[in-house]
């Protein structure tokens, strides 16, 4: 629901949001918004890029895609319910929907890119907020990260604490309990990167007071046990490949993203 918001609020006219979110945030209700799909005339004109005729097929288009850093899984928004709501490899995808007239949008980067197909034409929505700066948080410890080679996040130091026992008893409780809230309570993102390399980094929004108010919960349970936490921020996280509600996912625009402490 997230990703389907993020599209409303970047890409759709002003006067007809609230429509849709309110569309959307019925499950009885999401056909009627799926349906007009083919024909839908109310994104925000200003932010469609148009594809060359010659471009109009699905290499093409997924290059057009990679290079505005689209990633690999992309979430699909379908009058196609074999195709709606799922997450999907982008070649596949747009080989399940270009030419078919099923209206569909693919959602690449929420609320920053995505592909829309309709009965008539096909076109890239794209969106920059240069002017916005936002500034992200994230909690660190030491030890380098195998993947993103960059400091380990809170959530795999306190998830490995608990399964080398190096936290137990009343601790290990309180930390279990902390890591549940975080499962209902925040969404796993649906992609780490733009490419079979998994370079992305969480950063959580400034504005994510709750979430963070129980990050540190777990930093004071961590801290007591000899794990030390530090906290980092940054208004320049990289190439956005997921973003929601709370947080975003981000690979460094270069070696290592360069933190403000």
């Amino acid at each position: 629901m997230h990703t389907e918001h993020s599209l409303i609020a970047a890409f759709v006219k002003r006067n007809k949001r609230d429509r849709y979110r309110e569309i959307l945030s019925s499950p009885r209700l999401r056909r009627k918004f799926t349906s007009q799909l083919a024909h839908f005339t109310d994104f925000d004109p200003k932010y469609r890029l148009p594809i060359p005729s010659s471009k109009l097929f699905v290499n093409n288009i997924a290059r057009e895609l990679q290079r505005r850093h689209s990633p690999v899984i992309v979430f699909a928004i379908s009058e196609d319910p074999a195709l709606d709501q799922k997450d999907l490899p982008l070649v596949e995808a747009l080989k399940q929907i270009v030419g078919r007239g099923m209206g569909t949008v693919l959602s690449c980067i929420p609320g920053r890119l995505a592909f829309v197909e309709t009965e008539d034409e096909r076109f890239i929505l794209e969106r920059h907020d240069p002017l916005e700066k936002h500034e992200y948080v994230r909690f660190v410890i030491g030890r380098k990260d195998e993947d993103s080679h960059v400091e380990q996040g809170i959530f795999q130091a306190a998830g490995q604490a608990l399964e080398w026992r190096n936290i137990t008893g009343s601790d290990a409780e309180q930390l279990n309990e902390v890591q549940a809230w975080f499962s209902k309570n925040l969404e796993k993102p649906t992609s780490f990167g733009r490419d079979t390399l998994r370079l992305g980094i969480c950063w959580f929004k400034t504005g994510s007071t709750e979430h963070i108010s129980r990050i540190w919960e777990m930093v004071h349970i961590l801290e007591r046990n000899g794990i030390y936490v530090k906290k980092i921020r940054t208004d320049k996280p990289g190439y956005v490949i997921y973003e929601d509600e709370w947080q975003l996912v981000a690979e460094p625009f270069r070696k290592g993203t360069i933190p403000r402490r």
